[in-house]
């Protein structure tokens, strides 16, 4: 019985290697004949533009193009896996505003199997002009969003290092420019400061030089606190000599949040609390808020009370 069992299962073994092996084979000879066939595809390649120097685009150029090419599937499966096909325009050569059609140059622009010929190109034609090169610097727009874990806080404005950047290209491209992001990233949950690099947002690659192309940015975080001063007295700036005010109640109570670090280091001298005669004077309800003053990095949460009634004498002549 045991020496029937052995049997059948080698038995079963060997069908199934069988089995794989033609599966195999015939899966090699069906992908061979069908690659060796004639096909037609559509793909996206990236426009890669070089210019000398002194040279400088004002027209905006495609960052790719699209064609429809036509081969065996061996070239076109070549051309899909491949990493590195782009559309390289050299206008090394050109002084003057000119029309190039893509399709024309496109043997001599993309690197592609001599088997497969290029049906269409989409633009068909690119419009090529060129103006004065001029450079400027100009801010970087922080695009990156930071979120603080539960029980966190941002202190601050993030700072950027460098705040600018430096663009070439044509001058009637770049005297539009007022400013250049960073890409748009985001970080979560996050409880401690820290510096990340973050690369420059280019959206005019072929119409522009961006120098650097990445920056550093740093955030400050702490943990979250809040902190309350009660009876603040509040000041009244800028009486006349001859006038005395008497705010109803003399007093505030208010709240303040920030990180546990900035909290420990706030004192009362530095907090500023007051209301300017001027305003007084221009009411017209009997009712003013106080301002209060805070260093940076506090924020105000709450004021109590939020309104307050003022008395104006004229002070008694001698």
């Amino acid at each position: 019985m045991i020496t029937g069992w052995q049997n059948l299962k080698s038995n079963m073994r060997r069908n199934i290697l069988i089995f794989i092996f033609a599966f195999s084979f015939s899966s090699f000879i069906w992908i061979y004949i069908n690659l060796n066939q004639s096909y037609s595809i559509d793909i996206t390649v990236p426009l890669k533009v070089k210019l000398s120097g002194r040279q400088a685009l004002s027209s905006d150029l495609p960052s790719q193009v699209e064609m429809n090419i036509r081969g065996k599937g061996w070239d076109l499966l070549t051309i899909l896996l491949a990493k590195n096909i782009t559309y390289n325009l050299d206008l090394t050569g050109y002084k003057k505003d000119t029309k190039l059609s893509t399709l024309q140059a496109v043997r001599e622009l993309l690197t592609i199997p001599s088997g497969v010929s290029v049906m269409y190109v989409y633009p068909d034609t690119l419009d090529i002009k060129f103006d004065n090169i001029q450079e400027k610097t100009v801010k970087i727009k922080n695009n990156i969003t930071v979120i603080p874990k539960e029980g966190f806080i941002i202190i601050g404005t993030p700072k950027l290092t460098p705040d600018s950047v430096k663009i070439t290209g044509a001058g009637s491209v770049i005297s539009k420019i007022k400013s250049i992001g960073t890409e748009y990233k985001t970080f979560s949950e996050m409880n401690s400061s820290f510096t990340k690099t973050v690369y420059i947002l280019d959206t005019l690659t072929n119409l522009i030089n961006i120098e650097p192309k990445s920056v550093t940015i740093s955030y400050q975080i702490e943990l979250a606190a809040e902190k309350d001063f009660e009876d603040f007295t509040i000041q009244v700036k800028n009486i006349p000599e001859d006038k005395e005010v008497l705010i109803i109640p003399p007093k505030v109570t208010f709240s303040v949040r920030s990180g546990v670090d900035q909290l420990a280091k706030l004192s009362e001298e530095s907090i500023k609390v007051f209301i300017e005669y001027n305003s007084i004077e221009k009411d017209s309800s009997g009712i003013v808020t106080p301002v209060i003053e805070l260093p940076g990095n506090i924020n105000l949460l709450n004021i109590n009370p939020n309104q307050f009634k003022y008395i104006i004498k004229s002070k008694a002549s001698n």
